[in-house]
């Protein structure tokens, strides 16, 4: 069973997300996405306190894609996509690791199992962090997987530089206001040799911006997702 909402969830941050999209793609300007991404924080965290709820009703705790194999259930396509990153990222028992954009922790939970690791779990929306530690609460994985609240363009200022083995995002970085910005971090607080692994949201480099069409798909992707500005995979 979820947690019971509380208090921790921003009805006022909800109402303030819709203040970002008011209107449609080919009246949205330069402008009205430049005031997105310097408020990035807020765009993010009033989505995801009027999605988290829907998210884990109808999709679980593990808040992205997967592939999946004819027959394949839902849970295990979505369980091997997160072992699949943990093999591909070469991790080690008791390596620690940091979880970019942790949702409410359910890959930190299936890869903490999987590989044997020690997570910290990284957002910025209250809400999703007073989730994630009560599930990992109950799965019995507090003392391997912890949950912290912070800004992730600013990892080498939470956490020092050259602290983590490894780290890895999925599907969360798009929700930074630059590549650039978070790819750096991240670099800052990967130890010498250590290992960055990324599922990452784009449109691929065929999108053309100045195409009304393609800037109205891209458009729709961000409303719906709280994603600031849509990037190509060139861009990533």
């Amino acid at each position: 069973m979820a947690p019971t909402a509380t208090s921790v969830r921003n009805n006022e941050g909800i109402a303030n997300y819709t203040k970002f999209w008011q209107k449609d793609s080919k009246d949205d300007t330069a402008t009205d996405m430049a005031n997105r991404l310097s408020e990035y924080t807020s765009v993010v965290n009033g989505y995801y306190d009027g999605a988290t709820d829907l998210y884990e009703y109808g999709w679980g705790q593990n808040f992205h894609f997967a592939r999946y194999y004819p027959g394949e259930a839902f849970m295990q396509a979505i369980a091997r996509h997160e072992h699949y990153l943990a093999h591909q990222m070469s991790l080690k028992p008791k390596m620690r690791v940091l979880d970019v954009g942790c949702g409410v922790g359910g890959p930190a939970r299936e890869i903490a199992r999987f590989a044997d690791v020690n997570i910290v779990g990284l957002n910025n929306n209250e809400y999703q962090i007073q989730r994630a530690r009560r599930y990992t609460e109950k799965a019995g994985l507090s003392g391997q997987v912890e949950f912290v609240k912070g800004d992730f363009m600013k990892l080498a200022e939470q956490f020092g530089e050259n602290s983590f083995d490894a780290v890895y995002a999925i599907e969360a970085t798009c929700h930074a206001p630059n590549f650039e910005g978070i790819y750096g971090e991240i670099q800052k607080v990967l130890k010498p040799g250590g290992i960055f692994g990324v599922y990452e949201w784009c449109m691929t480099d065929a999108w053309d911006p100045t195409n009304p069409e393609h800037k109205r798909i891209a458009h729709g992707i961000e409303i719906g997702d709280g994603i600031p500005e849509m990037r190509s995979i060139k861009n990533a």
